[in-house]
């Protein structure tokens, strides 16, 4: 979900000879200057990181943590000619996204500049849960028994920029993070979908072809500030009353040696089905319910190498 772009280039190698110094005596003229040395290449292949501690990893606006803490990590190889693979990971909670506790992303994708001031990105991403599964899915600390429908999704993504401004698009050609109408559908009983029951995935949905778009615009300010903000909107295929709409506004201070700090509110539509959500975990009821999408003020603390 991030990166940088590589501009390669060489420095010509050149020399000067002075003018010989004839002396009555016949001294010797002085030596020629030694010639400049090359500037070295810039390297085909860079490999960018970061590590990040933030107080709730939320994604399009909704808890990921179960609002808590969160510790994640990545690394990308970028090549000159734009092309990079990356991989990012954080930790999750099994409340939200049933048995699974980490969530890899794995990206592959190519970027490059055009025309003045202009910039694009296409790529896709796989997103990863060890052992995420809806069969193991509980509500109220009842298994539920639904079938298997893993967590794992790809996202397709395209980005267009220009300067400081950004619009995105993403595309799930797979079911959206294991959502059917077998584990999410609408008048369950019971349903994770507390604030509103009748709210869900549609009969014999599968909610292949969800999608989002979003636009961002962030911009430096003097002694090594950023304001940044984003809006977007996020859309469930095959589904009722689950779309909702994010937005997200914040600074960013950066220090010497690769540290920087952001501060952060993050909102969303509060679109009901998501109003005091069930655990999926094996959580009696009353002591395990979430509002996911609550507005929220986030720090993060990141150290980028």
């Amino acid at each position: 979900m991030r990166k940088s772009l590589l501009l390669a280039g060489l420095l010509g190698m050149g020399f000067s000879m002075p003018a010989a110094v004839m002396a009555d005596d016949a001294a010797a003229a002085p030596a020629a200057a030694a010639p400049a040395p090359a500037a070295a290449p810039a390297p085909n292949w860079t490999f960018p990181g970061s590590v990040s501690l933030v107080s709730d990893y939320l994604w399009h606006g909704q808890t990921q943590t179960w609002g808590k803490p969160a510790v994640q990590v990545g690394i990308e190889a970028d090549h000159a000619s734009g092309f990079y693979a990356g991989f990012w990971g954080s930790n999750v909670s099994s409340h939200w996204l049933p048995n699974a506790n980490l969530e890899t992303d794995w990206s592959v994708g190519f970027r490059n500049t055009f025309a003045t001031d202009f910039r694009y990105d296409f790529g896709g991403t796989y997103v990863y849960y060890p052992d995420g599964n809806f069969d193991k899915a509980a509500i109220g600390g009842v298994p539920q028994y639904y079938k298997s429908s893993k967590l794992n999704t790809v996202e397709l993504y395209g980005i267009l920029g220009w300067k400081w401004f950004t619009l995105k698009g993403g595309y799930n050609p797979t079911k959206f993070y294991g959502w059917n109408y077998n584990n999410s559908g609408r008048d369950l009983t019971p349903s994770s979908f507390n604030g509103a029951p009748h709210d869900g995935v549609d009969p014999n949905g599968n909610t292949r072809g969800s999608g989002y778009v979003m636009a961002s615009a962030n911009y430096d300010l003097p002694l090594s500030f950023n304001i940044a903000g984003e809006v977007g909107r996020q859309m469930i295929s095959d589904s009722t009353g689950l779309d909702w709409t994010w937005y997200k506004v914040g600074l960013t201070k950066s220090f010497e040696g690769g540290w920087s700090v952001n501060g952060a509110v993050s909102g969303t539509s509060g679109t009901n089905a998501y109003h005091k959500f069930l655990s999926f975990d094996n959580t009696p009821v009353g002591t395990a319910s979430k509002e996911i999408d609550k507005t929220k003020f986030l720090l993060t603390l990141t150290k980028s190498f």
